[in-house]
């Protein structure tokens, strides 16, 4: 039997998984990161999400999940993108050996 608080929830789980199609298509043109304020307003527009508790919920969730990391006033939209990220800047190599490297 559909009441009408099952059809509230039907509605907001509906949203949540157009939010995620929207991060799959900003990955997919490769926007890895965001603003809060725009991706907010980006999820009021398309997700029509007004409610602030309903939107902080979702983003916590999916933070919480894994599929974001939410971070201050920044969002990364994929993890893998950030942990490459890291692994790049923890793999540098040392000036000096780049420098010979160079003079060969």
């Amino acid at each position: 039997m559909l009441t009408q608080g099952n059809s509230k929830h039907a509605l907001a789980l509906r949203r949540w998984f157009t939010f995620e199609k929207i991060v799959e298509a900003m990955v997919a043109m490769e926007t890895y990161h965001m603003n809060l304020d725009k991706l907010l307003t980006v999820t009021r527009q398309v997700c029509h999400i007004d409610d602030i508790e309903e939107l902080t919920a979702m983003l916590n969730f999916y933070h919480d999940l894994g599929v974001i990391v939410k971070h201050g006033h920044t969002v990364v939209l994929q993890a893998q993108w950030l942990i490459d990220l890291f692994k790049q800047l923890l793999t540098l190599r040392p000036f000096d050996e780049v420098v010979r490297s160079d003079q060969l």
